[in-house]
């Protein structure tokens, strides 16, 4: 009798590794798309960013061609078909989308290296390595190239290094909790991806979406993202309970799914059919096992992030979950649910621990009340022209003076090409009480500056500093996180504060 043995994974018609493959690349296609449109928009008036996300890519494509083009020549084989067959650019792409923008290409170049070669080629190719190439190379980037970054390009903390470092993951008091809020983002801004990152890591939305989607197509077993995702949100859901946020504690496991890589490795790395186990009980047991370990990486342990090691170690443990469960899958059932709660039993225990440990972050008055402060005296602020063209009389006998001032669209967006839109002022209503000193309200009237950059002075965060403020002794403006990429039109708003200031004679 003949056996035919083949590596895992096996596949039923009429599903195909090519399909899958192709549905993958088109899948991390739309998420890199996403990233360059979040830098084409955050930073308009610098395309360098978005460069260096295309340089990223090209680099750690280009190195995958010609490390496993190498690799086919010196295996004797027809170096087209085999490059068809071994996907390496999937790797590539998932490598490179977890790498901030800030990272150096000839870094990304080599851990490109490490990733293909002893990643996956040394263990005999597609379908054959033992542990995620992707995830290898990213731990090589955050082991020994840590520092390798791009100056002036994202040099400010991240909000998951600021979870990390300045609030533990770990937050009890409400007041904390305010003054987390408005240094991380909002729920809502992580959730739609409007915060810096790794590339491919900040829109959870679409990761989401797209997760569903390949789940569907049966691309991806959507057993080892699920109970990966819902691991974590049931442990972090515990330890804020343990903690003491027994009223409206869901924001804290919300933080925990929605911030960092955590949506990213559940849909393109937790899924891999290769590293994880081949049986649907033992991808539950990895699935949760793998978000037991981010979590406690992220609460115990000195790293801002726990997925990438969490993958790794759970790689590791693939043998001995496979051993564990070879049998008859049905017989077994009861085995594979028996350590599945056995994992998530160790997993609250361990939070009711960490809770009694982890030492919750503090409020510091004089952190929170830090921002950057712009003052009215600044040269460029003076150099914008500005004019009171409306004055409005209130019934409580307050004045609301409309205020036209140039922001960057008026001031800059002549010398620019393809602006986009009228390079018309930005208008403010400036509302002065009875007293014709104290600020009742500021509001945006009309924003003629660039979209999502901007338009964040009309944020409520950023126009609630000036409420009760005397005008006459009014000398700074607080130019704070949410608005610190909107430095011109931020000068905008100041000139027209000055504005009214000088109407009313101080």
């Amino acid at each position: 009798m003949k056996f035919v043995f083949s590596v895992s994974p096996h596949l039923k018609k009429p599903q195909s590794t090519q399909k899958m493959m192709r549905d993958l690349t088109v899948a991390l296609a739309i998420v890199y798309l996403f990233s360059l449109y979040y830098y084409m928009m955050h930073y308009s008036d610098d395309i360098t960013y978005l460069k260096q996300a295309v340089v990223l890519m090209a680099t750690s494509l280009f190195v995958t061609f010609v490390v496993e083009s190498i690799w086919a020549k010196c295996n004797k084989k027809p170096v087209k078909q085999y490059l068809k067959s071994s996907f390496g650019w999937i790797t590539a792409m998932i490598l490179t989308l977890m790498c901030p923008v800030s990272m150096t290409p000839y870094a990304l170049a080599i851990a490109t290296v490490f990733s293909i070669l002893f990643g996956k080629l040394f263990f005999g190719g597609f379908g054959q390595n033992i542990c995620n190439p992707a995830a290898l190379g990213r731990a090589i980037l955050l082991t020994s190239f840590s520092s390798a970054v791009v100056p002036d390009l994202i040099t400010s903390a991240t909000p998951t290094t600021q979870m990390a470092n300045e609030f533990n993951w770990f937050i009890v008091d409400p007041q904390v909790v305010n003054w987390m809020m408005t240094k991380v983002g909002s729920i809502q801004d992580l959730f739609f991806g409007s915060y810096v990152g790794a590339l491919g890591e900040t829109c959870t939305a679409l990761l989401l979406v797209i997760g569903i989607i390949l789940a569907l197509r049966r691309v991806i077993d959507w057993r080892a993202p699920l109970a990966y995702l819902g691991s974590i949100f049931v442990l972090t859901s515990a330890l804020a309970l343990f903690a003491g946020l027994d009223k409206n504690f869901l924001w804290y496991p919300l933080y925990h799914i929605c911030l960092g890589g955590v949506m990213f490795a559940a849909v393109f790395m937790v899924s891999d059919p290769v590293t994880t186990p081949t049986s649907a009980q033992g991808r539950w047991i990895f699935g949760i096992g793998a978000g037991i370990i981010t979590v406690l990486i992220r609460v115990l342990g000195n790293l801002p992030e726990g997925c990438l090691f969490s993958i790794l170690i759970m790689n590791i443990c693939t043998p001995a979950i496979e051993q564990a469960l070879s049998g008859k899958q049905i017989q077994l059932k009861s085995k594979a649910l028996l350590m599945n709660n056995m994992l998530l039993v160790l997993g609250i225990g361990t939070m009711y621990l960490a809770s009694q440990v982890v030492e919750p972050a503090k409020f510091n008055i004089k952190e929170a009340t830090k921002g950057e402060l712009l003052s009215l005296d600044d040269a460029y602020v003076n150099e914008l022209e500005a004019s009171v063209i409306d004055t409005i009389a209130n019934a409580d006998g307050s004045t609301t003076y409309r205020v036209s001032a140039q922001g960057f669209a008026a001031k800059e967006g002549p010398n620019m090409p393809d602006y986009g839109h009228a390079m018309e002022p930005n208008e403010f209503d400036i509302t002065i009480a009875a007293d014709q000193k104290t600020i009742v309200s500021v509001v945006v009237s009309k924003m003629s500056d660039t979209e999502y950059i901007g338009d964040k002075i009309a944020r409520p965060k950023y126009l609630r500093q000036f409420v009760n403020k005397d005008i006459s002794t009014l000398n700074e403006v607080e130019k704070n996180d949410a608005v610190s990429g909107a430095t011109y039109s931020v000068k905008s708003s100041m000139r027209a504060l000055l504005e009214v200031k000088r109407q009313l004679g101080y």
